[in-house]
């Protein structure tokens, strides 16, 4: 017996399977990057921008997670993924702004907003599968 489980990803009509997961696994990525610098921040900032760092993220992962809660192809589905892009986007500027400030290093930076643009290319896809109505 093969000790290895294959796993397929459930195939909706219509669409391309895995859209959804892939999305969730590149905002997964992106988060774990940015709250790694939001505790960076933290250590030289008084003024609560980690703090605005965190929410930004969690409000992203949230709304694509609420995305891949809704049934495939709803309207659910498309306003939470649209809600999950403005809010990566939103939260560019306070990795941006701390950037600016000195509180963590270009090369941080770049990696941060190099998973953040992977998580708004797989958001994008999966809006693409998807006809506005």
């Amino acid at each position: 017996m093969d000790p290895l489980i294959r796993l397929e990803i459930p195939s909706f009509p219509g669409r391309e399977s895995g859209s959804r997961l892939r999305a969730f696994r590149a905002m997964d990525a992106f988060a774990l990057e940015a709250m790694e610098a939001a505790r960076i921040v933290a250590k030289h900032d008084p003024d609560g921008l980690s703090l605005e760092i965190r929410r930004a993220v969690a409000r992203a992962g949230s709304a694509l997670f609420a995305a891949c809660a809704s049934p495939p192809g709803s309207e659910s589905e498309r306003e939470e993924m649209m809600r999950a892009r403005g809010r990566l986007l939103e939260g560019r500027y306070h990795l941006y702004l701390a950037r600016r400030l000195g509180l963590f290093e270009v090369r941080r930076y770049r990696a941060v907003t190099f998973r953040q643009e992977a998580a708004l290319r797989e958001i994008e896809a999966a809006l693409g599968e998807r006809a506005p109505p």
